[in-house]
């Protein structure tokens, strides 16, 4: 969650969305010669939301107006912001 953070501020793509291109490009069979799994999905999915969530809050004129309007993205990003905290006083 962090990774996809970071990037959406600018930073390396985390592997889950690196996966998930080539996934929409070349497809599942092709990347990894399997199925996805229900973990994959979930960790590819919450990578993306990140990614919108903080795209959608930075088009925003005031972060305070978007964040009580859109309270679940809010707290998911601001999770993602106390995670990279956290790791960056480790």
């Amino acid at each position: 969650m962090a990774a996809a953070y970071a990037f959406a501020d600018g930073g390396q793509m985390p592997n889950e969305l690196r996966l998930l291109d080539q996934i929409d490009r070349f497809g599942v069979q092709a990347i990894l010669g399997r199925q996805l799994g229900a973990k994959e999905i979930t960790h590819m999915r919450a990578a993306e939301n990140i990614v919108k969530y903080y795209r959608l809050r930075s088009q925003a004129k005031s972060w305070a107006t978007w964040a009580k309007e859109n309270p679940e993205g809010s707290a998911i990003l601001n999770y993602c912001m106390e995670l990279l905290n956290d790791g960056a006083d480790s």
